[in-house]
């Protein structure tokens, strides 16, 4: 088995300054060609209409990514980018679509490649596609589980919760989802006594059970807990990550609590490997070389528009990018991450 690195965040972004530095630099040395970096994508793309599919209703995370990146993608690429909502199977429906589209189709998709990738690993049903076989065009963000608890709970940290004698009450929408996966490696890994209730409309739901003090915690990406925790409605304990989130630079990291032994700490090393495969953009296996390298230039000449920058940090949604190949390298290792790593995501469906 492939062993995941744990200081991925880090590396991740350095990489990713270091390959548009070199991008800026390479178009810099074009002199008087007027060639731009996005030169290749405006070549392949001009004019033609690209659908940047989000596989969920409007005015979620993965909309508001979307659409935030849509006007940039079209300046660097020159096509005309059309977002459009497919929701189903919580993604699955439009990412086998994707992953079966023609070379003549030019489709692009946001996915929350967490959920792809632990539905991938438990062989989920519905799930037909090699997460492999994708051309990965790249990560745009990549948000960690932060675990929150209501403000009078007795777990006042995460060792609290480590070290409880009693039954810890975690809330989460179902099998399968993210805030149903994470406690169970969670309480695996660390050893403590804990249940996973369900049976909730939404995230929404099971949160306000955590704030009513009918359950104790629930784990769910920091973009998706920051509005409760702003509003003072629950407290973060501890994210699923290797440093401190800038969006909580408060909140400790998990990596400062030790797990039971060297085969658990694996188990969570490959937890915070999966938190940031993050949300990415895709392409059918099928599309060219050339649409397929057009579009990963467009991806790194968006990323680094300040005007985007600004504006997605505006909504508090910032961006965390790799290029399409770092991505593709992270999702092969955690689809290869320790074989108890991996009976644990199965065993949350």
């Amino acid at each position: 088995m492939a062993t995941i690195r744990s200081s991925r965040r880090p590396i991740g972004r350095v990489t990713v300054a270091l390959a548009l530095a070199g991008a800026l630099a390479a178009c810099g040395s074009q002199g008087d060609s007027g060639a731009s970096a996005s030169g290749e994508a405006e070549q392949v793309f001009d004019g033609e209409d690209v659908d940047l599919v989000v596989p969920y209703e409007p005015g979620g995370g993965y909309d508001a990514y979307a659409r935030a990146m849509a006007p940039y993608l079209e300046e660097c690429t020159g096509a005309r980018l059309v977002v459009r909502n497919e929701p189903g199977a919580g993604g699955l429906v439009a990412t086998n679509k994707t992953a079966a589209a023609p070379a003549s189709e030019n489709r692009l998709q946001i996915v929350n490649t967490v959920g792809l990738v632990s539905a991938q690993i438990a062989g989920a049903e519905g799930a037909n596609f090699d997460l492999n076989d994708l051309n990965w065009i790249g990560r745009v963000s990549a948000p960690p589980n932060v675990v929150v608890v209501s403000p009078d709970s007795p777990f006042q940290t995460w060792q609290d919760i480590v070290e409880s004698g009693q039954t810890v009450r975690f809330v989460a929408q179902g099998p399968g989802a993210n805030d149903y996966i994470a406690p169970n490696i969670l309480g695996e890994a660390y050893g403590f006594p804990f249940e996973i209730i369900t049976g909730f409309a939404g995230s929404t739901e099971a949160r306000q059970s955590v704030v009513a003090g009918n359950a104790d915690a629930h784990a769910l990406p920091v973009d998706s807990q920051l509005g409760a925790i702003e509003s003072g409605d629950v407290r973060p304990v501890v994210t699923v990550d290797e440093e401190p989130d800038p969006l909580l630079p408060d909140t400790p990291a998990i990596s400062g609590t030790e797990a039971l032994d060297a085969e658990a700490q694996a188990i969570v090393d490959s937890l915070i490997a999966m938190g940031e495969t993050g949300r990415s953009l895709i392409v059918s296996p099928q599309m060219e070389d050339p649409q397929v390298e057009a579009l990963r230039e467009g991806f790194q000449c968006a990323v680094e528009n300040e005007e985007l920058l600004a504006e997605l940090e505006s909504q508090q949604r910032p961006l965390d990018p790799l290029n399409g190949e770092e991505a593709a390298d992270l999702v092969r290792e955690v689809l290869e991450s320790p074989e108890e790593f991996q009976r644990l995501v199965t065993a949350s469906y």
